[in-house]
Order: structure tokens, then sequence, then C-alpha cells
């Protein structure tokens, strides 16, 4: 049977399209992650406002981020300004900016708005998803490390080393209390030889110092601004210090509040009273200091380690020689069994020191212990 050329032509096409129709559906459901198109509940569809599609589990929404287990990576966080469209059948709970905690069958997201069961609000306004029971004001998140290092040496070297540190944290959407505390004795063993020739060992102390430091913070209507008082106490016999207190009040400001970085500013007043070592002949001194208080946080080596920041200041309002400055850097990674381990470095400045003792002390640690 003959048929015209340009019919042929088109039925020709027709068959090579509907033979391709099979071999593209095998390529696109290829392209997609295997674990991604089983019925899941916890699996959403995400537009974002550039028109991209990104297909994930949910994992968290927090810190202004919505965090995804998708093919490509297992916390993927996406900034809520950039997401357009989004829908997940999964009931959840919201705690919104306002303090407003909403209960959802469904979470769904359109032209950037969240969808509440009469009402509609920009998806920004998102705080916390499935908020924790202090998250909404009902009582504490507590939070802390503790850590030590022990060294025992025998043998043509005898030296003793303790280091033990506890650091602890209990936070409210009202207030936040701080704990940290600190003791460090290390000891060497000199070898001595009488005139008789007998061999003894003198016990040196290479470090021998311990502190508390105690601090409330209440926090004001823009939670990044807070008031707080601290008080601490110390030691450090090398320093020629007997013991050292101080106690002021000061007025705070959460300076950075990024997904992988915090960072906190405080500043106030503190009254200070050093007791010296009866063995340095140093007259005690208290004076009126200006305290300062830096304390940062970093996670951008991996949501596992943390970089962190501890630094005071206190400077005496009337001589400006007797200058404290005590900063701490550390870096704290998993180990085994729950464990972590702590590398720090402290470098502490001393204006106030006996004046036969070194103004500046500074220690490399390595630490193992816990954290909750």
């Amino acid at each position: 049977m003959w048929i015209p050329g340009p019919i042929r032509n088109m039925f020709g096409a027709l068959a090579i399209f509907c033979a391709q129709v099979p071999m593209a559906t095998s390529f696109a459901a290829a392209a997609v992650d295997p674990m991604l198109t089983k019925d899941d509940r916890s699996v959403a569809t995400v537009e974002l406002t550039d028109g991209s599609i990104i297909v994930g589990r949910v994992i968290d929404i927090v810190e202004d981020n919505l965090h995804l287990d998708t093919a490509f990576s297992d916390d993927l966080a996406i900034d809520l300004a950039l997401v357009k469209n989004f829908r997940w059948f999964e009931q959840t709970a919201l705690l919104l900016d306002d303090e407003r905690v909403v209960d959802l069958d469904m979470l769904q997201v359109i032209d950037g708005e969240l969808l509440l069961d009469d009402d509609r609000v920009s998806v920004e306004t998102i705080d916390t998803m499935n908020p924790a029971d202090w998250e909404k004001g009902d009582g504490y998140q507590w939070t802390g490390d503790m850590s030590a290092a022990a060294a025992l040496t025998r043998g043509n070297t005898q030296t003793d080393e303790l280091d033990v540190a506890l650091n602890t944290v209990l936070t409210s959407t009202r207030d936040r209390y701080t704990i940290n505390t600190r003791l460090e004795q290390d000891n060497t063993y000199t070898p001595v030889v009488s005139d008789d020739g007998e061999t003894t060992r003198d016990k040196v102390a290479t470090a021998d110092n311990w502190k508390v430091l105690g601090k409330y913070d209440y926090f004001l209507d823009n939670p990044r601004n807070y008031l707080g008082v601290n008080a601490s106490i110390e030691a450090d016999a090398l320093a020629g210090i007997d013991q050292r207190t101080y106690a002021g009040p000061y007025a705070g400001r959460r300076l950075l509040e990024w997904p992988t970085l915090s960072l906190d500013g405080e500043l106030g007043l503190a009254l200070v009273n050093t007791d010296y070592d009866t063995s340095v002949n140093q007259a005690d001194t208290d004076y009126t200091g200006l305290n300062w208080n830096i304390t940062g946080s970093s996670s951008v080596l991996g949501p596992d380690a943390k970089l962190y920041l501890r630094h005071v200041g206190i400077l005496d309002l009337q001589e400006t020689d007797q200058l404290i400055l005590k900063t701490t850097l550390g870096l704290t990674f998993p180990l085994l069994l729950g464990l972590e381990g702590a590398a720090e470095l402290t470098y502490d400045y001393d204006g106030t020191a006996a004046a036969d003792r070194d103004e500046i002390d500074q220690t490399y640690r390595f630490r193992i212990g816990y954290a909750w």
C-alpha cells in the first residue's frame, strides 16, 4: 500500500518518540535516590526561590535553617528565606518567633508563607521544630563537659601531673546559669646528692592553681541583650597569689548567632581583692576594675567538633598597669565510647602577680572527658 512521504515521516517520528518514552522514564528513575522513592512520610520536596527542587528527609528546622537528609548530603542546611514551596506530610509542632507553639497535621509552605489553621505567616517566623520543654519556657536545658588529664612518670625523670576541669550551663528562655571550674597541680622531683653521696629528690611545683567562676544572666525583651552578675575565686601559688576574688555586674549581648558560630560579649565592673602569699612580702590589694568577658563557640569544622573561646579581662581603673587577661582557646572532638578529647591553649597575663614572679603563663593541654 502506497503512503505519501510526509505521512510516512510523521508515523516514523511517532514510533521513535514512543520508543524513547520508556527509556527516558527509566533514566529519570535512575537519577533519583531509590531510598527517596519509597513511601516515606518524612520525605519532602522543597522548591527554592530560584526554581531549584530538592528532595530529602526532614531532619530539623532550627536557627532559621531547614535541615534535610538528601542523596548528596546527610545534613543539608537550607536558609528558610530561600524556601518558596514546601510540603511535608508529618504531624509536627512549631515554635514561632512570637513564642506561639502551633501543632500542625501537615507542614505546608506556599510562596514563602507557612499555612496555619486560620492564618498565614512568613516561613522565616519558624524558630524551632518540635521544641523541647525548656524552649517553650518550661524548665532548663542542662549542658556541660568534664575532663581530666593525669600523668605519673617514674625513672630517671619523676613527675606528677593532674588537670581537672568542669563546665556546666543551665539555660532557659528567661535566664542562664554558668559555672566554670579548673584545678591544675604539676610537680617535678629533682634529684639532689648529699655530701655523703646519698641521692634524694626535692619536690618542685611547676603548676599549682585552681579557679571557680559563677555567672548569672537575665535575658531582656530582646533575648540577644541581657544583664548579669559574676563572681570568681582563685589561687595561683607560682604567681604568689594565695587567693583572689572578684565580683560585679555587667551588661551583655549575643554579638553573633550564626548556624556555625556564636559569640557573646559582656562589659561591667568588678570589685577585686587579692591576698598574696606571706612568702612574697607584698601588700594585699583591693580595687574597682573594668571587667569584660568574651565567650564563643563554632562548629565550622563539623557538627561533632567544637572550637571554643573563653576570655576574661580586668583592668584597674586607677592603676592601668594592674591588668589581668585570661584567654582559653580549645577544640573538642569525639573519641570512642561516647568520650571526647580536648586540645587547649591557655594564655594568662597577670599584671598583679608578685614582683618576683612571671606575669605570663602559657599552657598547652590535652584532656579526655565527657560532654552532655
